[in-house]
């Protein structure tokens, strides 16, 4: 019989699964762009992904819980979707719009996860703002490249 996962674990994990597309879809886009100011806007928000998933996997490891890890089917199409627009020749603002595309993604998952689940400790709704914070001031530095 498959557990039942708690409000908590679930928005735990919708901030784990954000932070994990994130790093994924910035790997993939990578070795596409030329512009040092945007790869380094890149190299930035990609540390910061993978440092809120040590983080967050460690706070869930302190709850007992294991982070779901994203979908292989969705990581795979995201590859896909941004190796079939390197192919074509991807310029800097195309690689904007992909990222602040994501961006919006992101945001618009963790505000539904902590809306679909209003019964978590206020610090975790707390974590969850912080981070829609850090997505906001992402997508702000990426628009002049769009």
């Amino acid at each position: 019989m498959d557990r039942i996962a708690s409000p908590l674990e679930n928005v735990l994990n919708g901030y784990y699964k954000n932070a994990e597309m994130g790093a994924s879809a910035i790997a993939s886009l990578l070795n596409a762009v030329e512009d040092r100011g945007f790869r380094k806007e890149l190299f930035y928000q990609r540390d910061y992904y993978e440092y809120q998933k040590a983080a967050i996997a460690s706070q869930m490891a302190d709850l007992c819980q294991i982070p779901e890890k994203q979908g292989k089917l969705a990581e795979f199409w995201t590859a896909v979707s941004i190796q079939a627009r390197k192919l074509k020749g991807m310029d800097v603002h195309e690689a904007a719009e992909l990222m602040a595309e994501g961006t919006n993604m992101g945001m618009i998952q963790l505000h539904q996860v902590m809306n679909q689940n209003p019964d978590i400790p206020e610090e975790i709704r707390k974590q969850g703002k912080k981070i829609i914070s850090h997505e906001r001031e992402y997508l702000d530095r990426i628009t002049p490249y769009l």
